[in-house]
């Protein structure tokens, strides 16, 4: 395909670390089948698109196509011009066919409050903590949380709570993975906080905009990363050196650094020719290999 009708990015649409690949195929008669918008997330060895299944999103003008302040089931809400796509723990959806509920708020909303508050309150603290968890209650009914999750997360709020099977119970830590996605996505729409950019162990140092381009041309084909036990599959290489991009550069990594590890990949350096004109180069890059193999999903 013309590199003028195609580009794609890497965006990490949840926050694990490794990206999903955003990408648009340009054609002035788009039927929104085979051009338009695509988005792929990796399932097992291969990236899965899921878009498709949404009528008329592949038609989203891509400079109208934004990520969203909340997310649902670990996904951000996708904003396609005046649309509101959200995960349904499989692949994107309208959020309007998503079933909201009508909960009992008063208990949530008094232990909210209670855990926020401070014990000698600024003048102006107690509204800004009740818009916070009224925030947070009608976040809650859109993503459909029945009553019960809603009593358990409250209890959570509070001391001497007891959690499910040591807080190890399955169904009690998706209610608490949504209640913190929900508390931050609040904190972030009122100007408060911003979300992480991932859940991986970071350097020290800013993610940093560099180009990235030489580096994710060579990585994925080489052997070490290709044949390692985690990877195993070409999709699943690129999705490791896609969270390697990201993360070298927070062990101070620059841009220089990055184009000298592309010649390492491809071969055209050695460790020692690495070595001699960046000794510590090699030991940002274990660093951020560990982090990233660390979250890597199993197949």
């Amino acid at each position: 395909m013309p590199a003028d009708r195609f580009w794609a990015y890497e965006v990490d649409f949840n926050l694990d670390g490794l990206s999903e690949i955003y990408a648009y195929v340009a054609d002035p008669n788009c039927d929104g089948v085979k051009c338009g918008l695509f988005l792929f997330v990796l399932e097992g060895d291969t990236y899965r698109e899921v878009l498709g299944d949404v009528p008329g999103a592949r038609l989203a003008a891509p400079d109208k196509v934004s990520l969203g302040t909340f997310k649902r089931n670990g996904f951000f809400d996708l904003q396609l011009d005046q649309r509101v796509l959200g995960w349904t723990g499989d692949r994107y959806a309208d959020a309007s066919t998503f079933p909201a509920t009508l909960l009992d708020g008063t208990a949530f909303l008094a232990a909210c409050e209670k855990s926020k508050s401070s014990e000698q309150p600024e003048e102006g603290e107690a509204e800004k903590i009740a818009e916070a968890c009224q925030c947070q209650i009608n976040r809650l009914q859109t993503i459909g949380f029945s009553q019960a999750e809603l009593d358990q997360y409250s209890g959570s709020l509070g001391e001497n709570f007891e959690y499910p099977g040591g807080g190890k119970d399955k169904a009690w830590q998706a209610v608490a993975a949504n209640g913190s996605d929900v508390a931050t996505g609040c904190d972030v729409a009122a100007g408060k906080s911003q979300w992480p950019s991932s859940s991986l162990s970071h350097g020290d140092q800013p993610q940093q905009k560099l180009n990235f381009d030489g580096f994710l041309d060579a990585c994925p084909a080489q052997d070490f990363i290709l044949t390692n036990h985690k990877t195993g599959s070409p999709d699943r290489a690129l999705a490791l050196c896609g969270c390697l991009a990201r993360e070298i550069p927070t062990y101070g990594v620059s841009q220089e650094g990055m184009d000298l590890l592309a010649q390492y990949y491809r071969n055209e350096i050695s460790d020692s020719d690495l070595e001699a004109q960046d000794a510590d180069l090699l030991a940002s890059h274990d660093k951020a290999s560990e982090a990233c193999l660390g979250a890597f999903p199993a197949k």
